[in-house]
Order: structure tokens, then sequence, then C-alpha cells
């Protein structure tokens, strides 16, 4: 008989030997499982969760445009209580600069420029919104660079930026408080900070980002909100890329422009921000991979009680078997194939436990990420760390039965009652 087939007879005889040690002792065996099973699908549980959320919370973040930067006066990390001299006189964004990007950067597929006005009221009839920082001037590529669908009507469009047109695009939550119904809202005159505009498009509704809404927005034309806003010269640019495999490329376009039109020499900082979306998905997944060895930790807890649980069974099945043991030793059976019985055994236990709690965390891990609106994701290497972690438990507290029961001397076990 070849090596490799005694293994796998040795194999198949401890899991047989396991599953009738579980038929024979239901009670204990179910509770031993259901130790591992909690501690495993727990693992499971956490990790899809987490999962879903990650991919929820990216999805949102691509919703506001794809291959998008954010281009501002400040760094996202700036310290604004200890400003430096040279970062107090930095320099606001200008049309200057989206002018720039349009000139110098191939790779930049839209510009978009916005300037906003604050503490603002919009009124149609009886019926009013406040808003207070999401009247935006725009230029007709603001659609191009966010992505975003217009649900009835049309975005501005360059014959309104030409005549400096008294018309504007709401998001959905304006629209629903000022109108029954949104298709309603196109062609209506409404009044925002006391101006009467057309409205002319109602953008789709989309999930609020971090619970950061994404609705209540309202766009005019920039060279509208030039002629009624003079005095306002800071500007925040959306810039997007041709593609994403372009991305990098664009953004190194999009920085050299931006020094070249803001006098940055080489030797010097940049005087400006830049922020993509990458940064947040890597902010949103720095913050989430704490949360999730963290949650993942205590699930191992439960683990540890099945080992305990396993440890305990084994030992009663060493004492029991104790005859069996001898008889076995008797026959030529090695030190070496006694552990490995037991050892099988043990995996065995907390291999059924593994297998149920997977499918146990899983269900409710689709349940609860259904309920939540999230995408549902059950990763393949979270099963197998799990599959491992059941082996791991059973080969952990097994171990120490099995050498107890490798050590029985053959004499004295054959004599046992």
């Amino acid at each position: 008989m070849s090596r490799f087939h005694a293994l796998s007879v040795e194999i198949k005889e401890g899991i047989l030997l396991a599953l009738s040690a579980v038929r024979a002792n239901k009670f204990r065996s179910i509770m031993t499982i259901t130790g591992v099973m909690i501690g495993v699908g727990a693992v499971i549980l956490v990790n899809t969760i987490m999962d879903g959320f990650v991919n929820h919370a990216e999805a949102s973040i691509d919703k506001i445009g794809k291959n998008v930067m954010y281009i501002s006066k400040w760094d996202d990390n700036t310290d604004f209580d200890n400003l430096t001299e040279k970062q107090r006189k930095r320099k606001n964004i200008t049309m200057d600069e989206a002018l720039a990007i349009q000139k110098y950067c191939p790779l930049v597929e839209a510009v978009s420029p916005e300037k906003r006005a604050f503490d603002n009221i919009a009124q149609y009839k009886d019926r009013k919104i406040r808003n207070p920082d999401d009247f935006r001037g725009c230029w007709p590529s603001q659609v191009t660079v966010t992505n975003r669908e217009i649900e009835h009507g049309r975005f501005i469009d360059e014959s309104d930026m030409q005549r400096a047109a008294m018309v504007c695009v709401i998001g959905p939550e304006v629209s629903d408080a000022l109108f029954d119904e949104r298709a309603e809202a196109i062609g209506k005159t409404i009044k925002i900070n006391g101006y009467k505009f057309k409205v002319i498009g109602v953008q789709e509704y989309i999930d609020d980002f971090f619970g950061i809404s994404e609705n209540d927005f309202i766009f005019i034309p920039m060279s509208t909100f030039d002629r009624l806003y003079p005095g306002r010269e800071r500007v925040y640019l959306l810039v997007s890329a041709v593609s994403r495999e372009k991305f990098d490329d664009a953004f190194d376009q999009v920085i050299n422009a931006l020094r070249r039109v803001r006098n940055v020499s080489p030797e010097e900082e940049n005087n400006f921000g830049v922020t993509t979306q990458q940064l947040f998905k890597a902010q949103v997944n720095d913050i989430t991979k704490n949360v999730q060895l963290g949650a993942t930790a205590v699930a191992m807890v439960g683990l540890l009680v099945g080992m305990i649980g396993v440890m305990n069974i084994m030992l009663v099945s060493v004492t029991q078997r104790t005859r069996e043991i001898g008889v076995r030793k008797a026959v030529g059976a090695k030190r070496g194939n006694i552990l490995f019985q037991f050892l099988v055994e043990a995996v065995t236990l907390t291999g059924l436990g593994g297998g149920v709690g997977i499918l146990f965390g899983a269900g409710i891990g689709f349940l609860v990420t259904t309920l939540l609106e999230w995408q549902y994701y059950l990763s393949p290497l979270w099963i197998l760390i799990a599959l491992l972690l059941s082996a791991g438990t059973g080969i952990a507290a097994g171990m120490y039965p099995a050498l107890r029961a490798s050590k029985v001397d053959p004499i004295i076990a054959l004599m046992y009652e």
C-alpha cells in the first residue's frame, strides 16, 4: 500500500469516526459545533457587512463623477489653526486656472468651474426652500464632469451662457419642495434670492454622500452668476480625465498647468489643493480596515469558545475510547497514527461548524446589506480564511487530546474498563 493511499485511508477513517461520534453524542456535539459556527459566522457577517459598506461608499463617490479631480485653494489636510504667512497670502482659484487647464491639458475631458452664493432662498408661489450654500454658477460642461443625468428637461447650454439667460437647473429635493411633481417644474418661473429664473431641468436623484445631500443644488449659467454677483471671484474647479487609464497622466498635466498659471517656481510647493476620488476611497478604506480588524478580533472570541468546547469533547472521547486505542496499538498502530486520527476528528468537528457558520454569516450578511440597500459581496478570501480558521481551531483544540491519546500505554489501555 502506497504512503498516499494509507494517508487517505486514515483521513477517511478519522472523518467517519468523527461523524459517528457526532451521531452518538448529538447534544454535546451540536453545542460544540455551535460554538465554532457562531465564531466563524460572526467573522463572515462582520466582513460581509464591511465589504458591502465599502462597495456602497465607492459607488456613492462614483455617482458624483468618475475620474474627477477637485481643485480648491487649500489642500485636503490643511491645518487652518496654524497657517503660515505664505499660506495666508495664497491666491484664490480663479477662472484663469480653468482656462489654463483647457489650454494645456489634452488628457482632460472637461473642466467645470463653479462659483457659489450663500444663504439662499428659492421660492415658488407660497412654497420655499432654503439652500445655505448650493446656488451655483457653472459651465455647460458641469454635467459632463459629474456624469449625472437630467431626469426632466435639459441642462444649461452654450446659448444660455452667451445670453446670460435667467434659467436654472434644480435638484430633485428643490423640485420636491416647490412642486407636487418633478416634471411639473419644467417651464415654471421661480425666485432665487429675489431674482426670477425659468426652470429648464431637474436632475436625477442620487443617494446622499455620507450624509451630505447631492440633491439640493441649483445651477445657473456662469455668465448669469457673474452678472448678478460681480464681486464673487473665488472659483471651485471640477476636472475630469478622458479615462481611468489616462487619469494619472491627466493629473500631472493639471498640476503642471496650475503651477504655470499661478507662477509657482520649481523649488516651491503647490499653492493649491487637488483632491481625487481615489483619495476619498482610500480614506474610506483606511477607516473601514481598522473597524474591520477590530470587529473581526471581537468575533474571534466565539472561535475561542468553540475551541474550548472541541477540546472538551475530544478529551472525553479519548477517555471513552481508551480500550480502542489500546487495541489499535496492539495490532501495530503507531503513535503518529493515533495522533493523526484524533486530529482529523477534531478538524472534522470544527469543519462542520465552520461550514454551517459560513452559511449562517453569509445569510445574515445578505439580509443586513439588503435592508441597508448596500451591494452584497461575499469575498472568496473570507470564505477561505473562515475555513482555515475553523481547521486551525480544530488542530489547536485537538492537539492536546491527540497527544494524550497517542501516549496511552497499550497494556494499560487493554485492561481499561
